[in-house]
């Protein structure tokens, strides 16, 4: 259900990260499903129907007016704008809605690509035009420390399946697609997907904590 799901929400951001975490499992699991993967997914496609298939175009080949990709340039390029100019600070909490139009470049044509213009719509630029350039690489430091944290502790592990070994791949995964998707969207500013990482990355702690040994009985 959750792959149907993913399939008809036709939310090109997602595929793509779900496309590197399913790799990265693969890769971990049988290397071998590395190859296989982009067959199964050929194969999906071909039965799809011919709106998901040109969904999936639209990532490489847009249609003008019709995806989302001209709006993106938009915000993509203000951010850039904005971060120039804020680079430090940043403009603020919830300011870069309230002033985005101050800073669309002026070679941009109006009237603008019918679009969200509520943010970014890429954390990496929003987070720096927002809070400034150090914020964004504290934010990155965090995502790198914990990708080591899961690292290390699965390197810890004895060989062999285990319910640690499945949550520490699954949190790496994770991190590794929230990342990804972080490059389309403003993701983990939207409380569900931030409430929803936030629990697997605890998952992904406590199963790096080493198990508590209990004392033998006298």
């Amino acid at each position: 259900m959750i792959s149907v799901g993913l399939v008809l929400g036709e939310t090109r951001s997602v595929w793509l990260a779900c496309l590197a975490a399913g790799l990265y499992l693969a890769w971990n699991y049988r290397r071998w499903l590395v190859l296989a993967l982009p067959v199964a997914l050929a194969v999906v496609l071909a039965v799809s129907p011919a709106g998901v298939r040109q969904r999936a175009v639209s990532i490489v080949r847009p249609k003008k007016n019709t995806d989302s990709n001209d709006f993106r340039f938009v915000c993509w390029r203000t951010g850039m704008v904005m971060i120039r100019q804020h680079p430090i600070l940043g403009l603020g909490p919830e300011e870069v809605r309230a002033h985005f139009m101050d800073y669309v470049p002026a070679d941009i044509p109006r009237p603008l690509p019918v679009g969200a213009y509520i943010h970014l719509h890429n954390f990496y630029l929003h987070y720096a035009a927002e809070r400034g350039i150090p914020s964004l690489l504290f934010l990155l430091w965090m995502f790198a420390w914990m990708l080591w944290d899961y690292w290390r502790a699965l390197r810890r592990l004895p060989p062999g399946p285990s319910t640690r070994r499945f949550l520490l791949h699954g949190a790496i995964a994770v991190v590794l697609a929230v990342l990804v998707e972080g490059g389309f969207e403003l993701n983990i500013g939207d409380s569900e997907v931030l409430a929803m990482f936030l629990a697997v990355a605890a998952c992904g702690y406590r199963a790096a904590e080493e198990p508590a040994v209990v004392p033998a009985a006298a």
